[in-house]
């Protein structure tokens, strides 16, 4: 069965269970609790210094709170109810919680917390053009990379003295491009940044995926990420620069369903570029939407591919523009 196929529905007690497989080890079942299964491959005889995978991040933790706010910018301020003061503040290096817009017209958009009162939160993004009145918010705990891959001394994947020797753990930065972090072991051992600073708190954004250099010849064990499906819509951002992602849920998703929303353009050298990793080699593939004359999806070579190529696995996006668009999917559970 391809990837990314909904194999079977069941109805049992009420929850809806949802299984999903793939040809190289995503799975997912979900009783609106649920957990994806992914492998990620190892060099084996490729030859290469690394072997590319993603691990998409579709689920997500339990909310710690939900209710009615309304928002004025980026101030969103408690209907009725009380809060605990300080809870929610971002940490130091990284932001502990977000909110995700549970109705309205901003259905699935999220935010970071920044702070919060007992009546109000502090968001880094104003979310006040998609809350015109009293609107349903969740407040969810962030999903740290600790998380999927495991803590440092038992994570799935192999660390190393420093950056150049360890697996590499790549995610995008706000400025659109990757950056590496890798499990140090040995002395002032732990997740660190490509130079060596602390990173235990690094999150993985909703519909963010990892991209894993692995330069072990063996495929790791399952990487099992377990949480919820939004029972609303589900919004990715695709921002200028470099965007890793898999979409928000994990359905089937093909290149198709970019076609309306990438640029397209001559080449690629002009056009948004989508690279997908070629399993036989580990390494990432360029497609892009080639415009005017044999107008379609090409590859590097300006092949004509297929545009029913699933990428619900993952897939990296380099937008051109400077303005952005919106992954949007809707629930069908």
């Amino acid at each position: 069965m391809k990837k990314g196929k909904i194999c079977k529905i069941l109805s049992v007690s009420s929850c809806i269970i949802l299984v999903l497989s793939s040809g190289h080890g995503q799975t997912v079942s979900t009783p609106v609790v649920g957990f994806t299964s992914t492998t990620i491959q190892g060099t084996g005889s490729s030859g290469s210094s690394q072997f590319f995978s993603l691990v998409p991040i579709q689920l997500a933790k339990s909310p710690s709170f939900r209710g009615a706010f309304t928002a004025s910018g980026t101030t969103l301020t408690l209907s009725s109810g009380a809060l605990a003061s300080g809870t929610y503040n971002s940490g130091a290096s990284y932001p502990a919680y977000y909110v995700r817009v549970e109705g309205g017209s901003g259905a699935g958009r999220t935010s970071d917390i920044v702070s919060n009162t007992t009546s109000t939160v502090t968001t880094a993004d104003d979310l006040s053009t998609f809350i015109s009145s009293a609107t349903q918010i969740s407040i969810v705990p962030h999903t740290k990379l600790t998380d999927v891959l495991g803590v440092s001394g038992s994570q799935v994947i192999a660390g190393g003295s420093g950056a150049n020797t360890a697996d590499n753990i790549y995610l995008v930065g706000s400025d659109g491009s990757f950056k590496i972090f890798y499990y140090k072991t040995g002395v002032g051992s732990g997740l660190k940044t490509q130079s060596n600073a602390d990173a235990t708190g690094l999150v993985v954004y909703p519909g963010e995926a990892i991209l894993v250099g692995r330069r072990q010849t063996s495929n790791t064990g399952a990487v099992v990420v377990t949480g919820q499906l939004p029972s609303t819509n589900s919004v990715v951002p695709i921002t200028q620069g470099f965007n890793a992602t898999g979409g928000g849920v994990p359905v089937a998703f093909t290149l198709s369903q970019l076609t309306s929303l990438v640029q397209g353009g001559s080449g690629s050298s002009t056009a948004d570029n989508v690279f997908l990793i070629d399993q036989t080699d580990g390494q990432m593939k360029l497609y892009y939407y080639k415009t005017g004359v044999g107008a379609g999806w090409k590859n590097a070579a300006n092949t004509t591919v297929s545009s029913s190529i699933d990428i619900s696995s993952g897939f990296v996006i380099q937008r051109r523009p400077s303005t952005g668009f919106d992954i949007v999917q809707s629930p069908t559970w």
